[in-house]
């Protein structure tokens, strides 16, 4: 796999809309993890030094940054997926290895899934399951019910014979009935929300604002960066216990957004890292949290003062940890949190360059909160890649 970091949000163009109506989750999901969206063919293409550059109909151009896949292109050294570098309302320009001159063909343009495949599809109405194709991938199933208003049911299993049937559930019944809840939206049933996917081949990372403040709720499925060689059972879910407006607790306990000290809950790995057992409690825990309490990243109970560091003027971060069984099992990859109080200084997708250990990486900052009660802090997540695991 490429190692390119994917970055879809409702704006772009052609991105699917997510709302409390049934089934929309899985039309983000389908587009982001498995087709991709927004295609459009190419006037003309040429290549100079390394550069692309393609033309497309007014209006039909792609955000720097993200991710495309170009098809049907003369020299087939043009296609396959890559970075947009710069952008105009017709024109994009991407790194190619494919020799200077113009390009022929039908060529197509359109947002790169994150070549994830869709098992079962089909087959039972509004419920969807997902899993990676990369070769090192553990291989659990994400098996989405998006049946109900206003939230979707997920869970994630070790194997799957059906749509509906499978072994080693992630969590168990007996550990949450039914499985875990990401909100799509609390409002009214047709209106959209705001949403964001930071996917690789490996997992991915959904954050939606459920009631449109600016606060959202970022949950994770897939393989952890962990500190086992070769961990088969590397996988974590994260997702609310409970549905609805619960209290504060209830309603974070899947964000990532939070490093938990008191309440550990709704976040579960596969197995142990021995691999007895079946699914297990995993504690979300920020690797620079001091303070006794529950903490949002970006947000005054860390402890650590407020943006910027005077010392370096520099904006401070860390890794949210996964603690389970008396060991640290890992970390969540491409994920950082903040550990000083940022206030609302990093607006949602307000891309910015890195520095430091993250010279050369776009950070992609946003809002995390409550969803009855308005953001309390930020999270930022690597955008160019590779994630380390």
């Amino acid at each position: 796999m490429d190692g390119l970091i994917r970055v879809f949000t409702n704006t772009q163009r052609g991105a699917p809309a997510l709302s409390g109506t049934a089934g929309t989750l899985l039309g983000v999901l389908r587009a982001c993890l498995v087709d991709g969206y927004g295609a459009t063919g190419a006037t003309s293409a040429t290549i100079a030094s390394g550069t692309a550059t393609i033309n497309l109909p007014q209006g039909s151009s792609f955000d720097v940054g993200t991710v495309v896949r170009i098809s049907g292109a003369t020299p087939a050294a043009l296609n396959g997926d890559a970075r947009v570098l710069t952008a105009t309302s017709a024109q994009i320009t991407v790194a190619t290895d494919a020799p200077d001159g113009p390009a022929g063909g039908s060529i197509a343009v359109k947002m790169a899934p994150a070549d994830w495949a869709e098992r079962f599809a089909g087959t039972v109405k509004n419920v969807g399951v997902f899993v990676p194709t990369a070769v090192k991938a553990t291989g659990m199933l994400l098996r989405v019910d998006d049946t109900a208003a206003a939230s979707a049911r997920v869970r994630a299993y070790e194997a799957m014979t059906a749509a509906s049937t499978g072994t080693g559930l992630i969590p168990t019944n007996t550990q949450v009935n039914g499985g875990l809840w990401w909100p799509r939206s609390f409002q009214d049933a047709s209106a959209p929300v705001a949403w964001w996917i930071v996917a690789d081949a490996r997992g991915f990372y959904l954050a939606a604002d459920s009631l449109g403040i600016g606060a959202f709720t970022v949950f994770h499925a897939g393989d952890i960066l962990s500190h086992a060689p070769g961990d088969a059972w590397g996988y974590l879910l994260t997702g609310n216990e409970a549905d609805g407006f619960e209290p504060w607790s209830t309603s974070a306990f899947g964000c990532c957004g939070v490093s938990m000290r008191n309440f550990i809950r709704g976040a579960w790995l596969a197995r142990l890292h021995t691999g007895i057992g079946g699914a297990v409690l995993a504690q979300r825990i920020g690797a620079h949290h001091n303070g006794v309490a529950d903490a949002w990243a970006g947000g005054a109970s860390y402890g650590f003062g407020a943006y910027p560091n005077s010392p370096n003027n520099g904006l401070m971060t860390c890794a949210l940890e996964l603690y389970t069984d008396g060991v640290l099992r890992g970390a969540l990859p491409g994920l950082l949190h903040p550990f000083q109080d940022c206030g609302a200084q990093f607006a949602t997708g307000g891309f910015f360059d890195g520095e430091g250990d993250f010279a050369g990486r776009r950070l992609l900052p946003i809002g995390v909160g409550l969803p009855f009660s308005g953001r309390y802090g930020t999270v930022l997540f690597d955008a160019t890649g590779p994630w380390s695991r």
